[in-house]
């Protein structure tokens, strides 16, 4: 009798073991739509898509360019990534990004580590004077938006040297041309100034600036 009752309370409760294995299983099948759904989010929410819509939909989708820019003396090209409205009828979208692939060993890069900017002139930078000079770099004029206000930046992007580096921004950049083979001379207005500023392209520091006379009544 004693023995009975000491193996009845060792049995295991069937019911509570048949419950937890239910409960395990309900568990693990919501924490497998948790991943799916966190997965969705991400996919929707990638750079390839862009910020999405109301519905789901994206609001804009990226195209890369067919026509590769190359710059001469180097193995590299440039390839212009475009963003585009989803549904529009424009003949272009705004460049927000540029490609860079190496022709020697197919490796590439992003001039740019997202696609909040566009692109508005890129200025080659020859090592000396003359059309068929090689390009060691490039100048990119950027707008792009500080707030509600649009700003305009300049970049400097050293061929083989990495991401595009920040060295202006003002409200607007009114000229921008090489001035030697190692300066660069920047006309920009902020404000009700208007300014002309002379950098070098080793370290990007300003040789000289000054501010522009006043416009002649």
């Amino acid at each position: 009798m004693r023995n009975s009752a000491g193996a009845a309370l060792r049995q295991p409760n069937l019911y509570l073991r048949d419950q937890w294995r239910t409960n395990t299983v309900g568990i693990g099948a919501l924490g497998v739509l948790g991943l799916a759904a966190l997965a969705l989010v991400f996919f929707f929410h990638g750079p390839l898509f862009g910020r999405t819509q109301a519905g789901g939909k994206p609001a804009h989708e990226y195209r890369l360019s067919h026509d590769a820019i190359a710059l001469s003396g180097t193995r590299e090209k440039l390839f212009v990534l475009q963003r585009w409205d989803t549904g529009s009828d424009q003949a272009g979208g705004a460049s927000v990004n540029l490609l860079v692939v190496d022709t020697g060993d197919a490796s590439s890069r992003w001039m740019f580590p997202d696609n909040g900017q566009t692109i508005l002139t890129r200025d080659e930078i020859r090592t000396s004077d003359g059309a068929l000079a090689p390009v060691s770099g490039l100048v990119l004029t950027v707008a792009n938006t500080d707030g509600e206000k649009q700003r305009e930046s300049l970049y400097y992007y050293r061929v083989s040297g990495g991401p595009a580096v920040r060295f202006l921004t003002a409200d607007a950049i009114v000229a921008a041309d090489q001035a030697g083979p190692d300066r660069y001379l920047a006309v920009y207005r902020d404000g009700a100034h208007t300014i002309a500023a002379v950098y070098s392209l080793i370290d990007l520091r300003v040789l000289t600036e000054k501010p522009a006379p006043d416009v002649p009544q």
